[in-house]
């Protein structure tokens, strides 16, 4: 286990600020152009700064090279914790082009859910080799090592983290971080519907300072084009909030072909049902 994973209990708790960032924010695949200006064209990824030495990432889409940019490696090296809501293509396809993966001084700790008998390594190293990419990630420099998410919650610097599967296909889970008195949930390519599911994110969500929750598709068309698809509508992320008493709601995993006026769109509607809301772009951040 890394060196700074930990107990509950051992956790030191603080109510130092701390900072998220979006780097990436949509579903399924990478775009560009105009019409994705504002909000951006990059698959998921989240970081935040827990301190010096440290970083925490949640899952590895392509705007993890946006991270990449901002990063000074210092000459002992940063301890990277990647903690990866699933294992479908747009939540893995910017590790590999991460140069600090390739630097011998930094290591990783992947985060992730068991599968069909596959634990987090196995799945990553299976995804991340040829013939789907030149080199296997088990070949990078940077020294690695892989955990259970089934053992949350862990501790990082002030930073305490907790995990829970939600439904979608092949399984995801969700992530509530927690600094001090102050929480964020990360419920991203998750489906309302499923009974269970949905009173395990009301639990994980309780109360959370801002819930980050998955909204790919409109109420129009989700029930003739997408039910079953592991995605849920902006109705569906109010209805977790309001569900989970959320201060602030996020919407995020924008659909590939949603334009930057259509997304706004969705986030006048869901004002209206909540409105303390709005959707994620590239660079937002959030204090915390």
């Amino acid at each position: 286990m890394c060196r700074s994973a930990a107990r509950r209990g051992d956790v030191e708790m603080s109510d130092r600020p701390v900072v998220l960032t979006f780097r990436g924010v949509r579903g399924s695949m990478p775009v560009s152009g105009p019409a994705t200006d504002k909000y951006g064209g990059h698959t998921l990824c989240v970081d935040i700064d827990p301190g010096p030495g440290e970083r925490v990432i949640i899952d590895g889409g392509t705007g993890i090279s946006a991270l990449a940019q901002d990063l000074v490696v210092p000459p002992e090296g940063i301890e990277f914790h990647v903690f990866l809501t699933h294992y479908h293509w747009d939540h893995l396809q910017g590790i590999l082009f991460f140069p600090p993966l390739y630097d011998e001084r930094n290591r990783f700790t992947f985060y992730g859910h068991s599968w069909d008998g596959m634990g987090v390594r196995e799945a990553i190293e299976q995804a991340l080799r040829p013939p789907w990419f030149p080199v296997s990630i088990f070949e990078t420099a940077a020294r690695k090592g892989y955990v259970d998410v089934a053992k949350s919650p862990f501790g990082i610097g002030p930073l305490t983290i907790d995990a829970a599967a939600l439904h979608h296909p092949q399984g995801v889970t969700a992530y509530r971080v927690t600094n001090g008195s102050k929480a964020i949930v990360l419920a991203t390519d998750c489906e309302r519907g499923d009974p269970v599911a949905d009173e395990t994110l009301r639990v994980l969500a309780a109360g959370a300072d801002v819930l980050i929750h998955d909204a790919q598709y409109t109420p129009e068309e989700y029930p003739s084009h997408y039910l079953g698809w592991g995605h849920s509508t902006r109705h569906h992320a109010v209805e977790a909030a309001r569900e989970a008493e959320a201060k602030r709601l996020v919407l995020v995993s924008h659909d590939p072909h949603r334009s930057d006026d259509q997304i706004d769109a969705i986030v006048e509607m869901a004002r209206r049902e909540f409105p303390n809301t709005e959707a994620a772009f590239e660079g937002m951040q959030i204090i915390f």
